[in-house]
């Protein structure tokens, strides 16, 4: 019994997408905490976390 990978079928260019978004997407997020975060800094006032 062999296992199929799922990504096994998809075009290397996809494969390069999804790799990329994989990547990209946690580091966005990421900077986008810090930018509001040095904005509180500057400014309380402007930002609510809750």
């Amino acid at each position: 019994m062999t296992f199929l990978n799922p990504f096994s079928i998809l075009d290397p260019s996809i494969k390069l997408f999804i790799g990329s978004m994989a990547v990209l997407g946690p580091l966005g997020i990421a900077g986008v905490v810090l930018l509001l975060k040095r904005i509180e800094k500057d400014n309380p006032e402007r930002i609510r976390w809750r």
